[in-house]
């Protein structure tokens, strides 16, 4: 192979939360490792000496013109001097993978570090030779906003679809939990963003007329839009409603809990991906979503049933109709195609032979 692929992980190697964005960059690094082998190159960025290093090669490495750089962070000029100039002056090709445009689009529940640095990072993109959007929505939402700049050139901009198979290995077949509860898991950091206010507001409406179901949720909470949301819940667990916190869980954690569940909620008002819904089809976990543009994109899989964004009503009414009628649910899970759902290798595969074509890695 010609040329190595440098795979950015600046903020990967010091995060201590596990976002959906690092684990979108830990699955596919991982793919594309078992393919390029010592071909694929770790990078950092030196904002002392402005570019990347490589911590495994250290003082001898640096950015060759066959390189190519990929990154699927984060970032804006200031968190990283001279990365502007880098992209502007290197004669290596590199390419970005884009999630949303959310901070930009939906100010009123993102981080406020976010907001500032999204419309930066947003333009910072059309530096690079190429970018790879994580749904046709997302792809669609960067070239619209390009051309709403009135930018004259801007890069390629190709829709990948994620891989299912971050969690588990191989798809589960689908389970029966037949006289048993009927358990619903939100999973995802808990804020307004994800819904968590909509589906306590609907679960609530449901346990107030009498509907038995337990509510599990799992991760952590949003320190600017959260924190009232998890206090609301320990609130209402206090009081008898059937709410599990569960808290952040490791991948071993997920792996048990998700096996014991009868559906996914996922509420979420804004999205790029929605990669918890591949990964729990992958499970055969149905999903109940609002009806988002990328998550419907996933739904060609099989597996979900919609209710309107933002509505709490409807939530209401199509969990209530699950809840009450199991045999839809089961439904829902064997209509799970799960040897059409995207993996990991899959998506490794389609930015290899992206690539490729530029005349940078060929086998």
């Amino acid at each position: 192979m010609s040329g190595r692929l440098l795979f950015d992980i600046t903020k990967a190697s010091k995060q201590s939360h596990y976002s959906g964005v690092l684990r979108v960059s830990k699955c596919l690094k991982e793919e594309l490792s078992k393919v390029l082998e010592d071909e694929l190159v770790e990078v950092i960025w030196s904002d002392r000496k402005q570019t990347f290093r490589a911590p495994a090669i250290g003082r001898d490495f640096s950015v060759e013109a066959e390189d190519v750089l990929l990154t699927a962070e984060l970032f804006s000029e200031a968190e990283r001097p001279g990365i502007e100039a880098f992209l502007r002056s290197s004669s290596c090709r590199a390419y970005a993978i884009f999630h949303d445009a959310i901070p930009l689009r939906f100010p009123e529940f993102t981080w406020p570090h976010s907001v500032q640095r999204h419309p930066s990072y947003m333009k910072m993109l059309s530096l690079f030779d190429g970018v790879f959007g994580v749904s046709q929505h997302s792809s669609i939402v960067l070239e619209e906003y390009w051309e709403w700049l009135g930018y004259e050139y801007s890069p390629s901009v190709k829709s990948i679809q994620l891989g299912a198979d971050g969690l588990f290995p191989e798809p589960f077949k689908p389970l029966v939990k037949e006289g048993e509860s009927f358990d619903v898991l939100m999973l995802g950091i808990i804020e307004k963003r994800k819904g968590n206010d909509l589906a306590l507001d609907a679960c609530s409406r449901l346990w107030d007329e009498g509907l038995d179901f337990d509510l599990h949720v799992v991760g952590r909470a949003n320190p600017y839009f959260g924190r009232d949301i998890e206090r609301r819940m320990k609130r209402m667990a206090k009081s008898g409603r059937p709410i599990t916190l569960h808290g952040h869980l490791d991948d071993d954690g997920l792996k048990a809990l998700i096996p014991q569940m009868d559906l996914l909620l996922f509420a979420s008002r804004a999205e790029g991906c929605g990669l918890p819904v591949l990964e729990s089809l992958w499970s055969g976990l149905p999903v109940l979503s609002s009806k988002l543009p990328p998550v419907k994109e996933s739904a060609r899989f099989g597996g979900c049933s919609f209710f309107k964004p933002d509505d709490s009503v409807d939530l209401a009414g199509q969990l209530k109709r699950l809840v009450q009628n199991r045999n839809l649910v089961t439904e829902l899970r064997h209509g799970i195609n799960t040897e059409m759902l995207p993996t990991w290798k899959l998506t490794a595969s389609e930015v290899i032979e992206t690539i490729k074509p530029a005349g940078v890695l060929t086998c």
